[in-house]
């Protein structure tokens, strides 16, 4: 049966079928205005079909493909591979990891990923790389003619292209086998008279004392920190607390992430606090409207291993895709980041982590710290996408930057931004006469 196989560039197509053409794979590439549009309508007439993309196609349509069609293969040159991997869709880098997949996929060999690599070069066994899982007693991997890699399996041998496209391939064809979902958890003990109190009203974004409030019925772990409205306040409040103490400005206008002089840690005496009080605020009305300035939050100082930034928002049939990525000046000049679709298990988010080039700061402090890291991240995350769930008609996304991962693996979140959509202006639309 013939593979078929709408691209978006012409190249793409004569690529694809000199390839496949080398592999013995029968397919019939050719060009579509709509790539999307045309593999949906073929896989309705029960065709088999992958899909070969210059320009990676919308979020939406990656969330309707893989409800129509998971682990369908494709290959995004340019777009979000790593969400489509993440939705169970079998998406390779190049046209070259595509051909290989195809050609796994046409001799039905199950878990290529875990064939014995020892019949290999110490070079063949670098390019395939972390791809290459190994163990298996029933395939194995060796080099044939022109540096191409032949795969033995009980269905017989395979000559598939070279190691660096058949690492592509090994990579998409494991992404579509492990990416099965728990169900979205639910958070017992809310009180949802209370969240919407605090969201109901028309699209903004939330103040972060206000998008804490909110999440905080999801047990987020969250700094125990004040809202002080007065110099004198905020001073009793941090002797309470103990110094040094974090202060942050409060306003509805004014993101933390993008005004880090609103933000003083380590502020240590009554003094101190008085006047950082006051410079703050008057700082926040030479840039917002003073009547929207809340006040400043106090709260403890507290040593981070790493400071995170985490964005969610909701996507169709109950998912929730998260960005992880570093809040640190290095780490976002660098766009150190990756994608997580939500609900996850533990193993997705530490599989997650590792694709951040800075990962080591999270996962590299030794095996019982590294568990605490990804279990405690993982409680958080479903948390928040919970929220974002049982929400969604109301709620478009979260942003916490920084997310603090604490000495000891714990974490909390510093600020937060909850925003929220029109659904309550177009309820009242819907109500009017």
């Amino acid at each position: 049966m013939t593979w078929r196989i709408p691209c978006d560039e012409a190249e793409l197509a004569v690529d694809l079928a000199a390839r496949a053409e080398a592999m013995g794979i029968s397919v019939a590439p050719h060009v579509a205005t709509d790539p999307v549009r045309e593999a949906l309508e073929l896989i309705e007439e029960g065709a088999r079909v992958a899909v070969a993309m210059l320009t990676g196609p919308a979020v939406t349509e990656l969330v309707t493909i893989a409800r129509r069609a998971p682990g369908l293969p494709m290959a995004l040159l340019d777009g979000p591979r790593t969400l489509a991997r993440e939705l169970g869709l079998a998406a390779a880098e190049d046209i070259g990891a595509l051909a290989n997949l195809l050609a796994l996929r046409e001799a039905r060999v199950e878990h290529p990923w875990e064939a014995s690599t020892r019949g290999l070069s110490p070079v063949d066994r670098r390019r395939l790389g972390d791809a290459a899982r190994g163990g298996s007693t029933d395939q194995r991997w060796s080099r044939g003619d022109g540096g191409r890699l032949r795969l033995e399996h009980a269905g017989g041998s395979l000559l598939l292209g070279d190691a660096r496209s058949v690492a592509g391939a090994l990579d998409a064809a494991y992404a579509a086998v492990a990416s099965a979902r728990p169900r979205m958890p639910t958070v017992e003990g809310v009180d949802p008279d209370a969240v919407l109190e605090v969201i109901l009203g028309p699209p903004r974004a939330l103040s972060d004392p206000a998008s804490k409030t909110a999440l905080a019925a999801y047990d987020v772990p969250l700094p125990a920190e004040v809202l002080c409205t007065s110099p004198s306040r905020a001073a009793s409040e941090a002797s309470q607390l103990g110094f040094p103490v974090r202060l942050a400005l409060a306003s509805p206008d004014l993101r933390l992430w993008d005004h880090p002089d609103l933000v003083a840690d380590g502020v240590d005496n009554a003094a101190r606090v008085r006047d950082v009080f006051r410079q703050m605020m008057a700082l926040g009305a030479t840039r917002a409207d003073k009547n929207r300035l809340l006040g400043v939050t106090v709260s403890a100082t507290t040593s981070a291993r790493a400071l995170m930034r985490v964005e969610a928002e909701s996507l169709a049939d109950g998912w929730v895709r998260a960005t992880l990525g570093f809040a640190d000046p290095h780490g976002l000049a660098a766009g150190d980041e990756t994608e997580l679709l939500l609900p996850a298990k533990e193993a997705d988010v530490a599989r997650a982590l590792r694709r951040l080039r800075g990962h080591p700061l999270l996962l590299g402090a030794g095996a019982t710290a590294r568990e605490a890291v990804v279990a405690q991240l993982t409680d958080l995350l479903l948390r928040v996408a919970a929220f974002i769930d049982e929400w969604r008609a109301e709620v478009d996304g979260v942003r916490i930057e920084p997310l603090a991962v604490l000495l000891d693996g714990t974490v909390e979140a510093r600020d937060v931004c909850v925003q929220v959509g029109d659904a309550f202006t177009r309820s009242l639309r819907a109500a009017a006469p």
